[in-house]
C-alpha cells in the first residue's frame, strides 16, 4: 500500500523541510516543535500559493 500526502499536508513538509526542521520532526513528530517554529511553518504555508503564482 502506497500512502499519498495530501495537498496541504506535502506544503507543511515542504516548509518545515526548508526551515530545516525535518530532522526534529522524524524524531520527535509535530508535536516536538515550539510555538513559534509552528508558527514559521503555517506562515509559509500560507504563503506558498501567493509564492508559486
Amino acid at each position: 500500500m502506497t500512502w499519498r500526502l495530501s495537498r496541504e499536508r506535502k506544503r507543511k513538509y515542504e516548509a518545515a523541510e526548508a526551515l530545516g526542521l525535518i530532522p526534529r520532526l522524524q524524531e520527535h513528530g509535530w508535536a516536538g516543535l515550539t510555538t513559534k517554529e509552528t508558527g514559521r511553518v503555517g506562515a509559509m504555508v500560507r504563503r506558498m500559493p501567493q509564492i508559486r503564482e
